[in-house]
């Protein structure tokens, strides 16, 4: 049922008409009678001051009808609303209206247009207001009417009626409306505004100044406009002020008459005001995707990197090709190419730093490992090429000497990449050296965000999150593809060339044989001789120049690139630095030489990189050019050219000059003279005896010299940082030494130090099968990646080991001079020997333990403990020097001896087999003393070296071993036995250190 209104009280609940009610209720015949539209439409009389504006009230009508007499005739004005004129604005983004209404004269002209010419009752129009938002105009006119103001109401209903016709008539239709143009009656006071967010809507607000109007009157007041789909009033628990009800059409243009025609009008002794309510629409298709984020979300992820993959992949490929190829480098014209290099030489010119030119003449080797690696560059890519050598080797100046040939060059640096401060700069660095444009870095946060709402919504990953790691593939990916096409297409210029080269020879060979063929045309079997030996002889052209390439660079034809041709992958400064994508980038390079793409080379300072690119790629050799210092004349002669200062410019005659002009020239010679005796030949070669021909010492060297240094003091001066540096490094109790893991003990490089420090160079085999290194090269290695020490290789293995700098020669001879860290680091190292030969006694005592072979070397065991006690006192008695640091020795003080030999005979008997010297120069066991065997002295063995005398002294076989184990026995006792001699020396090595740090 409707609800409806009594007076000014209202029900407890909205009233909402419905539609079938509403259309029950609905006129029949046209929206607007010429009857009806009498009591409806707003008309002001002329001349009595009233105003056609907000001051009309509600009683301005009345009193104008009982001013004015029965019978006057009077001047009045009133409104009508064209609609349809302008195309309705649908948004904020609409643009028609401005298209087709550019400015205000021309909608007046417009408008003016479109009403009839002849109107009675002195019709004319006195302002036009287009509302170009609303798709209309509001036309306001004058007429005359006798009689009262419903009179001229009446008149003007019938003024709104004819121009309606007139409209119709005209019939015109404009492309943005189906239908004619219609006019209506003003029958308020309208509301003219440009407010940029109110844009039209099906819904219109009705606000009641005064009591609240029920839905009929409603209706009946607002379905002249347009079909009402609903009207919904306020709620009587909302007690907001002012009362309102919502009016909502079908279509948008019943919505905009009734806000032009409506607002202001008088119901009763209620005025309406009337605003549109912002409509907030609700997409199906896209209410859909928010309901269902499960599959929205990662379809719509998928699309979107798909999207990027079909538009920026194949213009990141563009720029990559042109960063490989050059082709729109002005820098390849040479005109510009040349003006660009000298200016570079200009700018970066200075004195303090060695040319080019003084490096690469520095080392006499450098040209021979080019034409190496120029031989390796014009074959097929098969493996890697890894350039090692210290800083200031010439690496890089041996890599552009060998690649200046080739066409296509990558140099990816990843000195500068281990610099960046996080993964996603050095991602961005990567992708600017290779070219690889644009660069989304907001991506990866894009994708991950994504990734951790699906995450939180479904509770599983959607798998579409982004690194650096993975961007930095799709980097490589993408210079890979632009390796294989530019491999593609050399082949097919190439192959371009050999058809033309056949198609050339063959028009050679055919003309020769028509021209042959043309003076012998007398016989036919010649010509076709002839023809035959041309089409073979064309052929077997066609077949040689088909070779041609292959021949010449001994591949098959589908596969023949000249040398200049094949790119080259430089990866500068390889393993120097922690870098986060070493691993991938060395795997993509890999992946990129088995597939024949480029070569790549490798330039690093230490080995590390050459053995990782080995662990890589394991299954194929790797190719390895180790560069070395200068040489002692190449550092002598660098520092001359830099130290030697230039003579002063004098004048050439002398005569002409007077006294100050003189003793000017002669001040400059002096002053040259001392700086030349400064840096007198002596000196430098001392300088270069020192620092050796390592480009980085010579080149501090030079700068402390040029700053006024003495040549002593710079020598000084870098040595002692040497020092400083080493023990930092090499001594230190950290767990990590710069970037290198900290691999070795301070022991093992104290040991390596001394004798490096005595012999200059060791051998990597003795030094790596040494005591302290037992055979693990792990802390050689760490070593010279933390760059002490530097490895020789000859043919492609380590055979030598040299200090890391010849600087550290120096240091390593200081280092030992000092007299406490020397003897407080010997003090160490020979406690790490004992303790290697300690653990040697005790896993030979556990073996002989585990033989058991003791408890039956003599005919009773109890006659063994009973003569335990006289073998102790002979031992005291014998003064034997050094008890040693073995089982025995240790544990003795806590037991007597017949209780630790009848607890352990094995290791009593081992310890038995020690020599004691006599008094008469002999040495006897307490094994032999036991059972009457005695040991010779030295003297009486002829012909016996000091190394044979122990085993000499000892008795030939175990009595009761059995034969089986003679040999095993014998070989454990002479190793518990020469290891015990061992560390009776270092003890008294140690005793010695101890003394004199007790001295110091």
């Amino acid at each position: 049922m409707l609800s409806l209104r009594t007076g000014s009280h209202a029900l407890r609940r909205p009233i909402r008409a419905p539609h079938s009610l509403l259309t029950a209720l609905q006129p029949p015949g046209l929206l607007l009678r010429p009857g009806a539209a009498a009591r409806f439409i707003h008309v002001d009389r002329l001349g009595r001051g009233a105003d056609f504006g907000a001051e009309a009230g509600a009683g301005a009508g009345a009193e104008a009808e009982a001013e004015a007499g029965e019978g006057d005739t009077g001047k009045y004005r009133a409104g009508l609303f064209i609609d349809k004129v302008f195309p309705l604005k649908m948004a904020a983004f609409d643009f028609r209206p401005y298209i087709w209404s550019r400015n205000t004269e021309a909608m007046k002209k417009k408008v003016s247009g479109l009403l009839p010419e002849q109107l009675p009752h002195q019709f004319a129009v006195c302002e036009i207001e287009p509302h170009k938002r609303d798709g209309g105009s509001i036309v306001y006119f004058t007429f005359t009417a006798p009689g009262t103001l419903d009179d001229a109401r009446q008149v003007a209903g019938e003024l709104v009626s004819a121009v309606n016709a007139g409209l119709a008539a005209r019939d015109k239709r404009s492309w943005y409306e189906f239908e004619p143009a219609r006019s209506l009656p003003v029958r308020g006071v309208p509301f003219s505004e440009d407010i940029v967010r109110m844009l039209p809507s099906k819904k219109i607000k009705v606000e009641f100044v005064g009591p609240d109007l029920m839905v009929e009157q409603l209706y009946h007041e607002f379905r002249e406009f347009g079909l009402i789909l609903d009207i919904e009033t306020q709620p009587t628990s909302n007690k907001d002020t002012p009362r309102w009800a919502i009016v909502h059409y079908s279509q948008l243009r019943g919505a905009t008459r009734a806000r032009n025609c409506a607002h202001g009008d008088v119901v009763g002794s209620t005025r309406l005001l009337l605003s549109y309510v912002r409509e907030n629409h609700t997409n199906v298709v896209l209410k859909w995707f928010q309901d269902h984020t499960k599959f929205t979300i990662p379809l719509a992820a998928a699309a979107l990197i798909a999207a990027i993959y079909a538009i920026f992949d194949p213009i990141r490929e563009f720029f990559v090709e042109n960063k490989i190829t050059h082709r729109f480098d002005l820098s390849q014209i040479p005109i510009l190419g040349n003006m660009r290099k000298a200016a570079m030489r200009s700018l970066l010119r200075r004195d303090s730093s060695f040319s080019s030119s003084d490096e690469v003449s520095a080392w006499t080797g450098l040209f021979d490992q080019k034409e190496r690696l120029v031989s390796i560059l014009n074959e097929p890519p098969e493996s890697f090429v890894v350039v090692t050598g210290p800083h200031g080797s010439g690496k890089t100046k041996l890599v552009e000497l060998a690649t200046q040939e080739k066409r296509y060059r990558v140099v990816i640096d990843a000195n500068s990449l281990a610099s960046q401060h996080s993964e996603l700069e050095q991602m961005t660095l990567l992708a600017r050296q290779l070219g690889w444009w644009p660069v989304f870095n907001s991506i990866i946060s894009i994708t991950n965000a994504i990734d951790l709402m699906v995450t939180a919504t479904t509770g599983s990953k959607a798998g579409i999150s982004a690194t650096p790691e993975s961007q930095v593939r799709r980097i490589l990916e993408c210079l890979a593809l632009v390796l294989t096409k530019i491999r593609h297409s050399r082949l097919e210029v190439l192959n371009t060339n050999e058809q033309r080269k056949r198609r050339e020879a063959r028009l050679t060979q055919e003309s020769q044989v028509a021209s042959s063929s043309g003076s012998s045309s007398s016989s036919s079997s010649s010509s076709s001789s002839s023809s035959s030996s041309s089409s073979s002889s064309s052929s077997s052209s066609s077949n040689s120049s088909g070779g041609n390439v292959a021949a010449t660079y001994g591949l098959s034809s589908s596969h023949a690139l000249p040398p200049e041709d094949i790119p080259v992958i430089v990866l500068e400064n390889f393993m120097d630095k922690d870098l986060a994508f070493s691993r991938i980038i060395v795997e993509w390079a890999a992946s990129v030489v088995e597939a024949g793409l480029a070569h790549c080379i490798i330039t690093t300072n230490s080995i590390s990189g050459y053995h990782e690119v080995q662990r890589v790629e394991s299954n194929r050799a790797t190719s390895l050019i180790s560069l070395d210092d200068s040489s002692p004349m190449g550092a002598i002669t660098l520092l001359q050219r830099q130290l030697t200062p230039e003579a002063p410019a004098l004048a050439s005659t002398p005569d002409t000059l007077d006294e100050n002009a003189l003793r000017a020239q002669e001040q400059l010679m002096e002053e040259y003279q001392r700086k030349l005796d400064a840096v007198s030949g002596d000196q430098i070669a001392y300088a270069a005896n020192i620092l050796g021909g390592r480009l980085e010492d010579l080149q501090l060297f030079v700068q402390k010299v040029k700053a006024g240094e003495s040549i002593g003091a710079a020598i000084e001066d870098i040595i002692q940082r040497s020092i400083t540096e080493i023990r930092k490094h090499a001594f230190a109790n950290d767990s990590e030494v710069g970037q290198c893991e900290h691999t070795w003990s301070p022991e093992q490089f104290w040991y390596l130090l001394t004798e490096l420090a005595r012999h200059e160079s060791v051998e990597y085999d003795r030094m790596r099968n040494s005591a302290l290194f037992a055979g693990n090269d792990s802390a050689l290695l760490g070593l010279a990646e933390a760059q002490l020490i530097t490895m020789v290789y000859d043919n492609d293995r380590p055979s030598r080991i040299r200090p890391g700098r010849p600087v550290f020669f120096a240091a390593f001879n200081r280092i030992i001079d000092d007299p406490g860290f020397s003897s407080t680091m010997a003090i160490r190292m020979h406690k790490a020997f004992v303790g290697l030969e300690t653990a040697k006694i005790r896993k030979a005592e556990e073996e002989l333990a585990l033989l058991n072979v003791f408890k039956a070397s003599v005919d009773s065991y109890n006659t063994l403990a009973s003569n335990l006690a006289i073998i102790a006192a002979s031992k005291d008695i014998s003064g034997a020097s050094g008890a040693g640091d073995s089982w025995w020795s240790r544990n003795k003080a806590k037991a007597k001896d017949g209780d630790l030999a009848q607890m352990y005979p094995e290791a009593y008997i081992a310890q038995a087999t020690r020599n004691v010297p006599q008094a008469n120069g002999s040495s006897q066991s307490w094994l032999g003393w036991l059972f009457g065997r005695p040991s010779p002295p030295p003297s009486q063995t002829p012909n016996a070296s000091c190394e044979q005398q122990p085993n000499s002294a000892r008795p030939m076989a175990v009595p009761g071993v059995p034969f089986q184990l003679q040999g095993r026995v014998r070989f454990l006792l002479d190793v518990i036995h020469s290891s015990q001699q061992k560390i009776d020396k270092w003890d008294e090595e140690i005793k010695n250190r101890t003394a004199r740090l007790a001295g110091l």
